[in-house]
């Protein structure tokens, strides 16, 4: 971008526009900022790379997006985050394995980065809309795609982060993936990737994480699956083997809770999350157990907590959910 090799001649931002100023017409400059200002309305912010705003992990990308948009909780982007992404053509257990894992994620404290495509993507949001997560599209943010996606994107703008390098009104095309899957990657901390092909857009997603030091985890496939034949490939190639969220904790560093926030809820929360498991597997036995039966045996623990039990008892084997609503011992 002309921009960059400006600005990396000086590092000078005034000066900078100054050049840009001379050299291009900017008479509707004036225009321009009326827009800002009316997309700030609609709860659109703008925001410059010289700002405190500004995402600081984003700046290790060797093309820093001068800007960004965004719309929802902006305080999300100074979080610890995740990137959980995937095949929009995904198996039932692709779409299961990367809403558990990203509930789990999310509830020890990252936010959940994604790319609100169909597939894993969707279900990678869905696993932590009970915590944090951030959809960063291709296009401009108030151009959804795919439409399918609708319901989950509204909840995002509400509860959420919505992000973009491109203006309000820019339409997805198909160049403009590769730039968000590099968005993606700048501001993660690690890269969660579930069944991607060989010429799948996730590898590049790897590679733009790889560039910047980020771990890149990926989870095996069957190998005569073809969706898998790109994961199977990464983790020849050195990626972190991903069957759980404790292989993605062993290797990023958390912040450090506050003493006392440890002392008060790490000893009450822990006992209370051991008699839950122990209430839920004396519960259930090899016949499926409904979901919906097993909460209300258990009305004395809110919906989050048993559904964050069960994810823990699952990975940990102790159990198995054949569907979304049926629950066996393992």
């Amino acid at each position: 971008m002309s921009f960059w090799k400006e600005f990396n001649k000086t590092k000078d931002i005034e000066q900078v526009f100054k050049i840009f100023e001379s050299r291009y017409n900017l008479e509707n400059i004036d225009i321009a900022v009326q827009e800002i200002q009316h997309f700030n309305q609609q709860g659109i912010v703008c925001i410059g790379f010289w700002q405190a705003e500004y995402p600081k992990q984003l700046k290790r990308l060797h093309d820093v997006p001068p800007l960004i948009w965004a719309k929802g909780r902006i305080e999300f982007l100074h979080d610890l985050q995740i990137a959980v992404v995937g095949g929009r053509n995904a198996s039932f257990h692709g779409i299961k394995f990367a809403k558990d894992i990203s509930q789990t994620l999310s509830s020890a404290g990252l936010t959940i980065v994604s790319g609100l495509a169909r597939g894993i993507d969707k279900a990678a949001h869905q696993g932590a809309l009970n915590y944090r997560t951030i959809a960063v599209l291709a296009g401009g943010i108030d151009k959804l795609y795919p439409q399918e996606n609708a319901q989950l994107y509204e909840e995002l703008l509400l509860n959420h982060l919505v992000v973009s390098e491109m203006s309000p009104g820019v339409e997805p095309t198909a160049a403009l993936f590769p730039r968000r899957n590099r968005i993606i990657a700048g501001l993660s901390s690690g890269i969660c990737i579930i069944e991607a092909a060989l010429k799948s857009g996730l590898l590049l997603t790897a590679k733009y994480g790889l560039e910047i030091g980020v771990s890149i985890f990926s989870c095996p496939g069957h190998p005569y699956d073809p969706r898998t034949k790109g994961s199977n490939m990464l983790i020849k190639d050195g990626a972190f083997l991903l069957e759980n969220a404790q292989d993605v904790l062993d290797q990023i560093s958390l912040p450090q809770l506050p003493v006392k926030t440890v002392e008060q809820s790490q000893l009450v929360q822990n006992q209370s999350t051991d008699k839950l498991s122990q209430e839920i597997l004396n519960y259930v036995n090899h016949t499926p157990v409904k979901v919906d039966e097993l909460l209300k045996n258990l009305i004395h623990y809110s919906t989050e907590q048993v559904f964050i039990t069960l994810s823990e008892l699952e990975l940990s084997n102790k159990i198995y959910r054949p569907s979304a609503n049926l629950v066996v011992l393992a």
